[in-house]
């Protein structure tokens, strides 16, 4: 009895149970954008706001990532990891109630802005810290559990939308709850390893710039799947319903692509541990380009477009992780939080982007979304060409 209370203490201080910590703070954060983007741009649309109005909406958690980006490794210098992502989980939760009511439209931007900078400094420091605590010979089946959990809480979100409909408010108190699990196990953790950055460490001259140029294959990697991110969850419903589905068919869209990404990261994840993670990133643009070019051709059959959908959610997921794999792989100490404050930037221009071209686009004409996957998924295969690789920069 007594060994066991002895263990349980030391339970706080495992890199097992701060990587549990942390992907329980990313699921929520999942749940948030997963519920919050497709309800907000459904809820506007019923509304009759114009599809552009929605795209500037639904952009403004990315504006929100991609601001607070920047700042990050400041924030770290300040307070550390683990305090930091305790209070952007209490400034997310708190971010969310007020959409329980019905609001201005001109207070909805400022509102989702302070989600967006919430879930930056959560995704930013989260994919910092489990790299750094993951092994190099497992880092891609960590990394597929991370990118997984993520991608499942994102796809809760449509479904609770097609279970309850976007003017119910229980999604909204059944997500906001679930923050409160997530401040308890970070004020349970007390993880050191990576919790601040060294003085040493303080002094690189690595910057998100220098990043960027080091490894713009990765970026690719990242802006594309954040662009995929952003366009599915807020402007897909929009399209499914365009071409005749009904509301709830066009959440469970959403639900079929984040199913494919959710189930699919781990065989993924294994296949990066054990093959040429630049020769897999490769092929998973290939397929996600195919699957972008068959959208708009089984978009109205009845069976294969759930196959489809599943199929590009797999490998449009896939990138992203392999991505994250592969800054672990590259980058460490105070230049993985340079590498992951650039990720999430590229994530805020992506998921920003994303929004904004997808509602003008589907604005001019029907089929403007598949067309935008298709130039955006062309546009990442060219820089997965070998002379973009962080291991050519690397090696020069």
């Amino acid at each position: 009895m007594s060994s066991d209370n002895q263990c349980l203490p030391h339970f706080r201080y495992s890199p097992s149970f701060a990587i549990l910590t942390i992907t329980t703070s990313i699921a929520v954060i999942g749940i948030v954008i997963g519920l919050s983007i497709p309800m907000v741009a459904l809820r506007l649309n019923n509304y009759g706001i114009s599809e552009l109005y929605i795209g500037i909406i639904s952009a403004a958690p990315a504006l929100g990532m991609f601001l607070i980006a920047p700042v990050v490794q400041r924030i770290v210098y300040w307070c550390g990891k683990r305090q930091a992502m305790l209070i952007a989980t209490v400034v997310s939760a708190i971010s969310l109630l007020p959409l329980l009511s019905s609001l201005p439209l001109w207070l909805l931007f400022p509102l989702r802005l302070i989600t967006g900078l919430a879930s930056g400094v959560l995704i930013c420091l989260g994919e910092t810290w489990i790299n750094e605590l993951s092994p190099e010979s497992r880092r891609g089946r960590i990394l597929a559990i991370y990118t997984t959990v993520f991608t499942v809480s994102q796809l809760l979100g449509p479904s609770f939308i097609a279970y309850y409909g976007v003017e119910d408010k229980s999604p909204l108190l059944i997500c906001t709850l679930l923050h409160v699990i997530s401040v308890a196990l970070f004020l349970i953790m007390d993880q050191k390893i990576g919790d601040r950055i060294s003085a040493t460490a303080r002094e690189s001259n690595f910057s998100i710039i220098q990043f960027v140029k080091v490894a713009p294959g990765i970026c690719a990697g990242i802006l594309f799947f954040a662009f995929f991110d952003g366009t599915i969850l807020s402007m897909f419903p929009i399209y499914g319903m365009g071409m005749g589905h009904t509301e709830a068919i066009a959440a469970m869209m959403i639900s079929a692509i984040l199913a494919g990404d959710a189930i699919m990261q781990m065989p993924f994840g294994w296949l990066a541990d054990h093959m040429n993670r630049e020769k897999l990133y490769r092929i998973c643009g290939v397929a996600t380009l195919f699957a972008s070019c068959m959208l708009p051709l089984l978009i109205t059959h009845t069976y294969l477009i759930w196959v489809l959908l599943f199929v590009l959610g797999a490998t449009a997921g896939a990138i992203y992780t392999i991505a994250l794999v592969q800054i672990g792989q590259y980058f460490s100490g105070n230049d993985l939080i340079i590498a992951n404050a650039a990720a999430a930037m590229l994530w805020g221009v992506g998921n920003l982007s994303g929004p904004l071209l997808a509602g003008v686009a589907t604005s001019i004409s029907p089929s403007g979304l598949p067309l935008l996957l298709i130039a955006i998924a062309a546009l990442f295969l060219w820089f997965t060409r070998r002379k973009y690789s962080a291991q050519v920069a690397q090696e020069a």
